[in-house]
């Protein structure tokens, strides 16, 4: 007695011990899951790091303009802006976490803790030559042994530079790191004979610099010819895209239509920033782009250019989760999308469905004509046994075995179904056969 109540005991603890520690552990993850969401996503919403670029640029304009919309949308509390020297050394701040988002270009190496927000405005390659060499350098391949800037160490315009060059087998005289204020006066003045400057179209310097006729436009090719170098370099760089600036874009500059290259602007992400809060960033974005309270503001006219261009495909970065919920935000959901498709497979389906019923009905009805032949067949070879010879009747029971061969044979092929069809057919031929013999034992004693 004891022992049957201790066993009792210990069979209904059981599920109880287990009922509790699977609720504490429930509790436990559902309570470490929410405070995690809570502390990082409230901490994203609080505070933000920008990385943009050089003081006097286009980046720190954008991103001292993105800080302000944020906090004035109250997106952020706060947000603190980091002047850089552009595009490379912005992509390593988020690489190594120093930064939340970033402006960089589209040919930058891109991190693996890079996420894409959004692909943002064109920049366009401008390689400017002073007025006072202008008959000296007409091409490229004439900048080997000048004075050029290429720009600063660590922008995006020196490591674009850097690659024409490079691809060409063009090697400077003196490469130049100069502040943008520093390349307009020594353009203005020859001390410095070309300058690459990458920038949006239309661009304040190059349009002063035009106004004194202090520039000419170096051509990477015959722009009404294809197959020039701004082409090849299209070619062998999937980021680059081959361009032109128009002829009088700047003043009365430049005389003809030149050709280069372009890249896009690009506003990058951390890979673990809230996912909430980084679609709420790129709704930001697109919907505060122009007027005095949006990232336009008073003067910086390219946020204007910025324009929706969610191409997956055509980028080098992946898109960050929170900004693909934004480009997905007016897509039909699935089931609206494809309820065509989902109606014609449904439809096969329900016909493929109502077709093998009626095979198998048919294979059925097939079945059940192939046992009652059996059924004939058994009764024409037992019909009018008394008025049989023993040597007939012999015969019939051989005739009979062969029947029952044969209809074993088609149950184990497949034929025939063991059904209660089947057992009648049994148990009707295993009636006939006794019939048979008791007749041939009557004839076998009275002869």
């Amino acid at each position: 007695m004891e022992s049957k109540t201790t066993d009792q005991d210990v069979g209904s603890s059981i599920p109880v011990v287990a009922i509790v520690a699977t609720g504490v552990a429930l509790a436990v993850i559902v309570g470490g899951f929410y405070t995690y969401r809570t502390l990082t996503g409230e901490k994203a919403r609080h505070e933000i790091v920008i990385a943009s670029g050089a003081e006097d640029g286009t980046y720190n304009a954008l991103g001292a303009a993105l800080a302000r919309v944020l906090k004035g949308t109250e997106v952020v509390e706060k947000t603190e802006v980091l002047t850089t020297r552009g595009s490379v050394q912005n992509m390593d701040l988020i690489e190594n976490g120093g930064a939340d988002l970033a402006f960089v270009q589209s040919d930058t190496p891109p991190s693996t803790n890079a996420r894409l927000v959004a692909a943002l405005y064109d920049e366009v390659l401008h390689i400017l030559v002073s007025t006072s060499h202008a008959d000296e350098i007409r091409s490229i391949h004439d900048l080997g042994g000048r004075r050029v800037s290429l720009g600063a160490v660590g922008s995006g315009t020196r490591q674009l530079s850097k690659r024409v060059l490079d691809h060409f087998g063009v090697e400077v005289g003196e490469d130049l790191e100069l502040l943008p204020d520093e390349v307009a006066a020594g353009l203005t003045d020859g001390s410095i004979e070309a300058a690459f400057v990458l920038t949006a179209i239309p661009s304040r310097t190059v349009a002063g610099l035009a106004e004194k006729d202090a520039i000419r436009f170096l051509s990477l090719g015959d722009a009404q010819e294809y197959g020039n170098e701004a082409d090849a370099l299209a070619l062998v760089f999937p980021s680059i895209r081959g361009t032109t600036i128009p002829r009088g874009t700047y003043v009365r500059l430049p005389l003809e239509p030149v050709r280069t290259i372009e890249v896009s602007a690009m506003l990058i992400a951390r890979r673990n920033l809230n996912t909430d809060l980084v679609r709420t960033i790129t709704t930001t974005v697109f919907e505060n782009r122009s007027g005095d309270g949006g990232l336009e503001g008073t003067d910086l006219m390219v946020a204007t250019r910025i324009r929706e261009d969610y191409r997956p495909a055509a980028v080098t970065v992946p898109y960050h989760r929170g900004a693909v919920a934004y480009y997905h935000r007016e897509e039909p959901p699935f089931f609206v999308e494809y309820a065509e498709a989902i109606s014609l497979g449904l439809t096969l389906l329900v016909g493929v469905y109502s077709g093998s019923i009626a095979f198998r009905e048919w294979m059925r009805r097939r079945m059940k004509n192939r046992i009652d032949a059996y059924l004939i067949e058994i009764d024409q070879q037992t019909a009018d046994l008394g008025s049989l010879s023993l040597d007939e009747l012999i015969k019939h029971r051989n005739a009979l075995d062969e029947v029952r061969h044969r209809a074993f044979s088609d149950l184990v092929s497949e034929r025939l179904l063991a059904d209660q069809s089947f057992t009648i057919f049994q148990n009707h031929l295993r009636d006939e056969f006794a019939a048979i013999e008791a007749r041939i034992n009557e004839k076998v004693d009275s002869g």
